[in-house]
C-alpha cells in the first residue's frame, strides 16, 4: 500500500499525523509534528492520485480537492455549468431529474459498459475514469437531434420540459444494453423519472416507438429500433458538442484504441484526495482496504459504493464524516461463483443481481427461487438506482438503521443467505443476517454472500411479498418472505421449521419466530392448522407506530394476509375455484392508448395538431429555468429557516452560529424590512394579510429567517439555516387534524352565509327515501418538479429585476414593490417557463420572491432561492382538505329532491386561497397550526365533484342500484340554471351518456365485471362511467398582449401575459397570430412574459388563461387590422389591394398578410 494511504509518520518521533488540506501546496503536504515540533514535508507517491479525471461529453475534465468530498456529480455539473440540462429537485435519487449516463469499467465482464444513473446521489470522486454523457452530449436543434430527442418531441411527451432530459437519458442507457428491446421491456425500464403531468402516454409512446414489436402509430411518426451506429452520437473534441459535420475528421465518441489509452490506468487506480473538511481514499484491493479499516476503525468513516442510501438518511455530508472509502475499485469483491457453492461479491449491483436471478431462472440449482427474486427486484427502486447501488450497501443501511425497511434482506434472508465478512486482519468469518444485524461491524466489510442451491428439491416452496402504494421506488408498508418445505403426500405437511420472514413490523422483529415454531410438522392442509397459524402470527406481530407507515392494525392484518395468500399458492389443488385467484399477484400487461381528434386543413396552422414549437428545445434540455442561469460575479445564494413548532410564540433567536460558517453574509429577520414596507406575500391590493417573515410573537409554522451566503453554494446556505437558533415559549400541541379543529371551534372570525335554493330541509322531509353521511377529502402535495424559485438583481433605477418562476407575474411585482416600499414600476419580472405549477405557483411562488427581493435590497448584489424539496414542501401548503356532512332525499328511483351539505375546509393558518372564492364563500373556514393550503389543480370542480359524485354511489348503494343510471337520472338538462345562477343555453349531456355507453359497450363490460366478481373472492374488477363537469368561462382575469411586426423582414414577436409551464400557450398563441396574418408558422416568436409589456395581466389559472391570451393576441391584430385598412376604405371586407415596390404588381391579401407586407412598406390602393 502507498504511503498516501497511512497517516504519515514524523521522522523524528514517528508520531502518526493526518495530511489536511490547508497543509497542502502543489502536492507536498508540509506540517510541525503535534507532539515534538519536527518541521517535515512529504509529497503523495503515484500510484496513489490526488486527483480524479473523467471526461463529460467527450470533454476531458480534471478535479483536485478543491471540492468537499461530500460533493455530488449533478452539484458539480450544475455549478460549473457543464450541464444545465441536467436538473436538479429532490437530491434523493427519487424524482430522477438528474439522470446523465455513464460509461465505467465493469470488473466482471472485464468490459466498459453504459448506465443510467442519478447524478445528485454519485459522488464526484467516484467518477474518475469515467465517460459521462450529459442530455447536451446527445444533439439539439442547432446541431442534430439524437433519435429519442427527437421521438419525445413529436409524440408530444414533453409538457414543461423540466423533465423531459432526464426521460431520454434513462431511455438511452436502457438502448446502450438492450438495442433491440421489447414494449414490455421498456416499460419495466421507464420507472426513474416520477414526473408523469403530461399524462405518461405520449411518454411510454415515444420510447416504445423503439421496440421491436412496436405497433404502427396512428400518425406518421418515427417507429422501430434505431442503428447501433446512430445510438451513439458523434462529439466534437472541440466543443463538447454533438458534431456538425464542419470539422476534417468526425470520430465518434472515442476510437478503440484512443479509448483504451484513455481508460488504461484510470480503472483501478488508487486515490487519496485530503479535502477541507474530509478524506477520499479509493484502495484498489483487499488488502488495502482492509489496511484502511484497521487503521480508522475508530474514526468517522464511511464506505461508499453507489450512495443510494443517502437519498433516505442524508448520511453522506460534510458534517458527518472525516474519512470517505470509495471501495468500487476492489475487484475482488466483484467475484461471481456458481459451483459448488453460489457465491456473489460485496460489490456486485442490484442490477448485477438481476441478471443473475435471470440467468439462473431455469437453473436446477436455483429455479425454485431465482425467478421469485427476479421479480422482487423488479421492484425495488429504479432502474437508475439499481445499476450503481449494491446489495452490501442495503445490508448495510439495515444494519445501521434496523427500523429500515429492506427488500434485499427480506430476499436474502428468507433463503437463508449467509455473508462473508473481512475485518482489518483480513480474518474471514461467516454469518447469518441474523447474527449479522447484531455484530460490530467497526473495521470490517462484507465481502460476499453464500446462497443455498435445491437441485432435486421440488418439495421446496419460495415467495417473497411487498405491499406499497406504488409498484416501483417506494418503501413497503410490508414486506414477507416465505420459505417452507413441505410434504404434499402428506396433506402439505412442513417438514422442517419453515422461515417467515417479514419487514416493516418493528426494529427488532425480522421473523416470525413462534409461527415458525408451531407450524413444525403439522399439515398446512389442515384448515385448523391454518386457523391456528393465523392466530399465532397475529398474536406475536406488534407492529410499531410510524408517522409515515400505515397504522399498526394495517400492517399486522396485511402481514397475515400475506401469509394467507402464500399457503393459497403452495396447495390450489386444496383451494376452491373462488379463492384461488387470492394465491396470484398482480400483472399488468403492457399499457395503450388510443387518442382521435378531428381537424380541419383550411383552417391551419389554427387547428393543427403539432408538438410544442418549444418541445425540441425541452427534449434537448436547452431549455432553460430561472436556476440554469449562469451565476454572476458576487451572486449570493440564500435559504430559509423554518420554524419547528407550529402552535408557540417565538421567545428569541440567536443566528451567531450561522454567521461564523464560512461564506455565510447575513441572516435577514423581519426587522430587516425597510420602513414602510409592507409584510406580506400575498398582493394587499386584493388578499388578506400574510406574513412574508415571522416576527414573535407568532403562532403559525412559517418561515421566518432568510440566510444568504457568498460562496453560491446551497448546501452551505440550507446548513447555516438550520444552525439558526430559536427558542419558543408557550409551546403547545399544535392544531393539525380538521376534525378536531372543528370541535375545538377553531374557525377565522369572517361569517359565511350558506348557499340556499329552494327549501332543501322540506324537499328532503317530503321524500320517501333519505340518508346521511360523511366526506373526507385529504390533502394533495403538488409535486412540481421545479420548486420554487426566483433570482433578484437590483438595477440602476433603485428597483430590482427578478427572474421567477410563477403564474402571476403582476402579484410578484406588486408584493416587492410593496414589501421594499418601492414603486411598483422600478420592479419588471420575467417569466420565461415554469417547471411545473398546478395552481402551488399562483400565490406561494411569492414567498421565494419577496424574500429574494429583500435579500437582494439589503446586500445590493443578486441573490438567488431555489427551495430544497422538503423546504418547498414545508412552506407552500396543500390541496385544501375538505369534510362534508350531508343529509340527501331522493325518490325510490334515485331522483334527488334535496341536499343539505355542511362542509368545512382546512385553510390551515390564513385562508387567503380558499378555491378562488368559489367555494370558500360557502364554507367555513377552519383555521389549523398548518402552512395556509392552497389551490391546487382544479382546487374547485374536483372537491365539489367528489363531494357529490360521493353522494350519488351512497344513494345508489342504499336503493342497491347501478350508480350510473343514479346518475344519468340527475343529469342537467338545457335551460336549467345553474346554483350560481347560469343558464345552460347549450347543454347536451343527456345526449353525450348514451353515446358513451354505446362506444365502450358499457353494458356487455359491466356483465364480464359482474361475473369475474362473482367467480372470485378475493381479486375484484371495477368499471364506472362518471360525468365530470369543470366551469369555464371569463372570470375576471385581465391579459396584456403586444404583437410586433418587425419591418425589416416581416417577422413577428409575440409578447403575452400567460405563463408557459407546459400547456402549450405560447404555441396556440403563435397559431392563432400565424393565421391571422397569414404567414407561416416559422414567422412568428413568442417572448417572455414579463411586467412591462404585459403590464397589470392577472394570474394564470382555472385552464383559461391560454384562451383569454390567444384572443387577447386575436384582438390585437384585428384592432390594428382596422386601423390600418381603414385607409383603403375595405375595412369591412375580408381582403385589400396591394401594390409591391418591388415588382409594381398589384395582389390580392387578407388584411393580416397586408400588415405584414407593411414590413416592406408597400403602397396601399
Amino acid at each position: 500500500m502507498p504511503l498516501p494511504l497511512q497517516a504519515f509518520k514524523c521522522p523524528v518521533c514517528a508520531t502518526s499525523h493526518l495530511p489536511v488540506s490547508d497543509k497542502l501546496t502543489n502536492g507536498v503536504y508540509a506540517a510541525n509534528c503535534q507532539n515534538c515540533g519536527f518541521f517535515f514535508k512529504f509529497r503523495a507517491v503515484e500510484p496513489t492520485a490526488s486527483t480524479v479525471t473523467f471526461t463529460v461529453n467527450g470533454t476531458s475534465h480534471t478535479v483536485g480537492n478543491e471540492f468537499d468530498p461530500a460533493t455530488s456529480l449533478n452539484e458539480w455539473l450544475r455549478s460549473t455549468n457543464v450541464s444545465k440540462g441536467t436538473k436538479q429537485m429532490c437530491i434523493e435519487g427519487g424524482c430522477g431529474v438528474c439522470i446523465v449516463t455513464v460509461k465505467l469499467y465493469e470488473p466482471i465482464t472485464m468490459t466498459q459498459k453504459v448506465y443510467a444513473v442519478n447524478s445528485c446521489l454519485t459522488q464526484l470522486y467516484m467518477c474518475d475514469g469515467w465517460e459521462i454523457t450529459t442530455i447536451e452530449g446527445l444533439g439539439s436543434p442547432d446541431t442534430q437531434l439524437h433519435p429519442i430527442q427527437q421521438r419525445l418531441a413529436q409524440y408530444n411527451g414533453s409538457q414543461c420540459g423540466y423533465c423531459s432530459p432526464s426521460h431520454v437519458m434513462n431511455m438511452y442507457g436502457f438502448l446502450q444494453t438492450h438495442p433491440q428491446p421489447t414494449k414490455q421491456q421498456i416499460e419495466d425500464n421507464v420507472d426513474s423519472t416520477l414526473c408523469r403531468c403530461t399524462g405518461y402516454r405520449p411518454i411510454l409512446d415515444a420510447m416504445k416507438s423503439f421496440a421491436v414489436d412496436a405497433p404502427k402509430p396512428q400518425r406518421p411518426l418515427p417507429n422501430g429500433p434505431i442503428d447501433i451506429e446512430d445510438l451513439t452520437p458523434k462529439m466534437c473534441k472541440k466543443s463538447g458538442q454533438p458534431c456538425t459535420g464542419h470539422c476534417k475528421s468526425n470520430t465518434r465518441q472515442t476510437p478503440k484504441a484512443e479509448e483504451d489509452k484513455e481508460t488504461k490506468g484510470r480503472v483501478g487506480r488508487p486515490l487519496h484526495i485530503v479535502g477541507a473538511r474530509a478524506q477520499w481514499f479509493k484502495p484498489t484491493t483487499q488488502a488495502e482496504l482492509c489496511q484502511l479499516l484497521k487503521q480508522y476503525q475508530n474514526d468517522n468513516y464511511r464506505l461508499v459504493f453507489g450512495n443510494s442510501g443517502y437519498g433516505i438518511y442524508k448520511e453522506i455530508g460534510p458534517w458527518m464524516y472525516d474519512i470517505l472509502i470509495d471501495i468500487r475499485g476492489i475487484t475482488e469483491f466483484y467475484g461471481i461463483d456458481f459451483d459448488p457453492t453460489i457465491v456473489f461479491g460485496s460489490n456486485l449491483s442490484l442490477n448485477n443481481l438481476l441478471g443473475l436471478f435471470e440467468r439462473g431462472a431455469t437453473d436446477p440449482a436455483t429455479k425454485a427461487y431465482f425467478p421469485v427474486l427476479l421479480n422482487h427486484m423488479k421492484q425495488v427502486a429504479t432502474n437508475t438506482i439499481r445499476n450503481l447501488a449494491s446489495w452490501a450497501g442495503n445490508l448495510m443501511l439495515k444494519h445501521k438503521h434496523q427500523d429500515f425497511i429492506s427488500d434485499v434482506f427480506t430476499m436474502l434472508e428468507t433463503v437463508g443467505t449467509q455473508l462473508l465478512i473481512v475485518d482489518g486482519d483480513q480474518n474471514q468469518t461467516q454469518v447469518s443476517l441474523a447474527d449479522f444485524l447484531k455484530l460490530d461491524m467497526k473495521g470490517k466489510v462484507i465481502r460476499a454472500c453464500l446462497l443455498p442451491t435445491y437441485s432435486g428439491q421440488d418439495n421446496v416452496h419460495i415467495q417473497t411479498y411487498r405491499v406499497s402504494q406504488r409498484l416501483q421506488l417506494d418503501h413497503s408498508y410490508v414486506i414477507a418472505g416465505f420459505n417452507f418445505k413441505l410434504d404434499k403426500t402428506q396433506n402439505y405437511t412442513v417438514m422442517e421449521k419453515p422461515r417467515m420472514v417479514f419487514q416493516g413490523i418493528s426494529d427488532t422483529f425480522n421473523h416470525a419466530t413462534q409461527t415458525e415454531e408451531y407450524l413444525v410438522g403439522k399439515q398446512l392442509g389442515d384448515p385448523q392448522v391454518l386457523k391456528g397459524a393465523l392466530s399465532t402470527l397475529v398474536g406475536e406481530i406488534n407492529p410499531t407506530p410510524h408517522p409515515v407507515l400505515a397504522s399498526p392494525k394495517y400492517r399486522r392484518d396485511l402481514a397475515a394476509a400475506l401469509f394467507y395468500k402464500f399457503v393459497l399458492s403452495v396447495m390450489p389443488d386444496k383451494v376452491a375455484q373462488r379463492y384461488q385467484s387470492g394465491a396470484t399477484q398482480l400483472v399488468r400487461p403492457v399499457s395503450s392508448g388510443v387518442q382521435t381528434y378531428g381537424t380541419r386543413q383550411d383552417e391551419y396552422p389554427l387547428t393543427k395538431a403539432m408538438p410544442k414549437l418549444d418541445a425540441e428545445y425541452q427534449t434537448s434540455g436547452m431549455s432553460r429555468f430561472v436556476d440554469d442561469e449562469a451565476l454572476v460575479q458576487g451572486e449570493l445564494y440564500a435559504a430559509f429557516t423554518v420554524t419547528t413548532e407550529g402552535n408557540a410564540t417565538i421567545g428569541s433567536v440567536d443566528a451567531t452560529a450561522a454567521l461564523a460558517m464560512p461564506g455565510v453574509v447575513k441572516v435577514i429577520q423581519a426587522s430587516d424590512i425597510p420602513t414602510g414596507g409592507k409584510n406580506n406575500y400575498m398582493p394587499p391590493s386584493i388578499f388578506k394579510y400574510a406574513e412574508e417573515f415571522k416576527k414573535p410573537p407568532e403562532e403559525e409554522n412559517k418561515r421566518m429567517f432568510s440566510v444568504v451566503e457568498k460562496s453560491y453554494d446551497p448546501l452551505v446556505a440550507s446548513t447555516a439555516a438550520s444552525v439558526v437558533k430559536v427558542t419558543y415559549t408557550n409551546v403547545q400541541k399544535p392544531l393539525l387534524d380538521l376534525e378536531e379543529a372543528i370541535q375545538q371551534g377553531s374557525f377565522f372570525d369572517d361569517k359565511v352565509d350558506p348557499m340556499e335554493r329552494g327549501n332543501a330541509d322540506e324537499a328532503i322531509r317530503q321524500s320517501a327515501r333519505r340518508v346521511t353521511g360523511t366526506i373526507q377529502m385529504g390533502t394533495q402535495y403538488h409535486f412540481h418538479v421545479e420548486t420554487h424559485t426566483s433570482r433578484c438583481v437590483p438595477n440602476d433605477d433603485g428597483g430590482m429585476d427578478i427572474q421567477a418562476s410563477t403564474q402571476w407575474a403582476d402579484g410578484a411585482q406588486e408584493i416587492v414593490a410593496a414589501l421594499l416600499n418601492i414603486p411598483q414600476s422600478s420592479v419588471r419580472v420575467d417569466v420565461k417557463r415554469l417547471g411545473g405549477g398546478f395552481g402551488a405557483k399562483l400565490f406561494r411562488s411569492h414567498l421565494t420572491t419577496g424574500a429574494c427581493a429583500l435579500a437582494a435590497q439589503l446586500t445590493k448584489r443578486p441573490v438567488r432561492m431555489h427551495l430544497d424539496l422538503h423546504t418547498n414542501m414545508k412552506c407552500v401548503g396543500k390541496r385544501w382538505p375538505y369534510l362534508t356532512q350531508y343529509e340527501v332525499g331522493f325518490t325510490e328511483d334515485g331522483k334527488l329532491n334535496g341536499l343539505r351539505a355542511t362542509v368545512y375546509g382546512d385553510a390551515g393558518c390564513v385562508y387567503n386561497d380558499s378555491a378562488m372564492g368559489i367555494i370558500g364563500g360557502f364554507i367555513d373556514n377552519v383555521k389549523t397550526n398548518k402552512p395556509a393550503n392552497t389551490a391546487c389543480r382544479s382546487p374547485g370542480s374536483l372537491p365539489a365533484q367528489f363531494m357529490i359524485e360521493s353522494i350519488m354511489e351512497h344513494v345508489a348503494k342504499y336503493l342497491n342500484k347501478d350508480p350510473t343510471d343514479v346518475r344519468k337520472l340527475n343529469l342537467y338538462q338545457k335551460g336549467q340554471t345553474t346554483p350560481v345562477g347560469m343558464t345552460l343555453d347549450y347543454c347536451n349531456i343527456r345526449d353525450l351518456v348514451p353515446q358513451l355507453e354505446a362506444s365502450c359497450d358499457l353494458a356487455t363490460r359491466k356483465a364480464q365485471v359482474e361475473a369475474f366478481n362473482q367467480a372470485n373472492r378475493w381479486k375484484k374488477r371495477g368499471l364506472s362511467c362518471v360525468p365530470t363537469k369543470f366551469g369555464i368561462g371569463w372570470v375576471g382575469g385581465v391579459f396584456s398582449v403586444f404583437v410586433s411586426i418587425y419591418h425589416g423582414d416581416g417577422t413577428v414577436a409575440v409578447d403575452h401575459g400567460g405563463a408557459e409551464m407546459g400547456q402549450g400557450i405560447n404555441t396556440k398563441a403563435a397559431q392563432v397570430c400565424a393565421y391571422e396574418l397569414g404567414v407561416p408558422l416559422s414567422n412568428i416568436r413568442v417572448k417572455r412574459l414579463n411586467t412591462v409589456t404585459n403590464a397589470n395581466s392577472t394570474m394564470n389559472g382555472g385552464s383559461i388563461g391560454t384562451e383569454l391570451n390567444c384572443m387577447c393576441s386575436l384582438s390585437t391584430i384585428i384592432n390594428t387590422i382596422s386601423f390600418t385598412c381603414r385607409y383603403c376604405g375595405r375595412e369591412k371586407e375580408a381582403t385589400c389591394t396591394v401594390r409591391l415596390k418591388s415588382s409594381h404588381e398589384r395582389t390580392t391579401k387578407r388584411h393580416g398578410e397586408v400588415l405584414v407586407l407593411l414590413g416592406f412598406k408597400p403602397t396601399v390602393l
